[in-house]
């Protein structure tokens, strides 16, 4: 098998329809330190780690929410600085704009000096690390990219899939740039997910083989290729008995093969399926919409799959009915264009 991923689309028969079952810095530490989340909500954070933690954030409606606590109160102690600013000023003016000394300290911008937005960084820190905790992250694991093929309305893979849509392997041992392995790993648990809940056997075992091939020439990806190795082998098995088995080779491959591309390629894949299937609760749901922003402010996808995430994003903001077929070709697309 081609350590690229091959093409399983006549691999077994079809089951029927399709589904919905179903967000860096450092995003295997269970907590944000205080002063990267207040380099954060003052922008002073390099674009590329800003980008990391925003997307930690993102990965939990819990950490977001605290996130977005900690911009209320950094936003409402602002407002007080800039009304006691007014009053400085009205004092000045008052005095025919005489200097006066002002009662209250100077108020000093900054992380580093600013005992106010400390406080905010300190609340906010705490908050998202009980939610880490409540979410069973504490331990530093990376979000489950099994989460899109979760959102799927109908498990399954329809019959004739393409589960190629990018460039195909040229040898077995064909070296792929970090990020595209990670985006085929992600498609490969997207599918895995939507076959073995649909108890089609054949097509999870196939993918089950592509992802560990995927993974076993990353370093230490030995032990995760052999999970999925023993996925394969037990893919008859009920769902339900495999189920912490392929947890724990979702979140092993995320970490080996980097978030941010595997949650990639397992949205898009979620998204391809979706579209196949007409399924338009999988778009509204919360989750989706995140993926889409983020893939759009990507700057390391490429400029033509951020504008099949655009132009999906228009299509389902549309008046009238989506055009299932071009959203589905503008998934294919990113998965193309992400995975080559």
């Amino acid at each position: 098998m081609s350590g690229g991923g091959g093409d399983f689309r006549a691999a077994r028969p079809s089951n029927g329809e399709d589904g919905p079952a179903g967000e860096d810095g450092d995003v295997n530490d269970p907590h944000i330190d205080q002063e990267r989340l207040g380099a954060l909500l003052e922008g002073n954070m390099p674009p590329r780690e800003r980008a990391a933690l925003l997307a930690r954030l993102a990965a939990s409606e819990a950490e977001l929410e605290a996130y977005a606590d900690a911009l209320a109160v950094t936003d409402e102690l602002e407002a007080e600085d800039g009304l006691a600013d007014a009053a400085d000023e009205a004092l000045e003016e008052a005095d025919g704009g005489a200097r006066v000394i002002p009662l209250r300290a100077p108020r000093r911008r900054g992380w580093g000096a600013g005992p106010r937005l400390a406080l905010a960084a300190s609340l906010a820190a705490v908050a998202i690390g009980a939610a880490a905790w409540g979410l069973g992250r504490g331990t530093g694991q990376p979000a489950d990219p099994g989460r899109f093929a979760a959102l799927l309305g109908r498990p399954g893979i329809p019959a004739g899939w393409n589960a190629t849509p990018w460039t195909a392997s040229r040898t077995p041992d064909e070296t792929l740039d970090p990020h595209a392995r990670a985006v085929r790993i992600g498609a490969r648990i997207t599918d895995l997910e939507a076959a073995a809940a649909a108890g089609d056997s054949t097509a999870a075992r196939a993918a089950a083989a592509e992802a560990g091939a995927l993974l076993e020439p990353l370093a230490a990806g030995g032990p995760a290729a052999a999970l999925y190795g023993e996925l394969g082998r037990r893919a008859g098995e009920p769902a339900g008995a495999l189920a912490p088995l392929r947890e724990r080779g979702r979140r092993t491959a995320a970490r080996l093969a980097g978030e941010d591309g595997v949650a990639l390629g397992a949205w898009a894949e979620a998204a391809r399926l979706a579209a196949a299937r007409r399924d338009a609760e999988f778009f509204r749901a919360r989750a989706t919409r995140r993926a889409l922003e983020r893939a759009a402010a990507d700057p390391a996808l490429p400029a033509s799959a951020r504008g099949g995430v655009e132009r999906i994003r228009a299509a389902l903001a549309a008046a009238s009915a989506p055009d299932w077929g071009a959203v589905e070709r503008e998934a294919a697309r990113i998965l193309a264009d992400a995975g080559t």
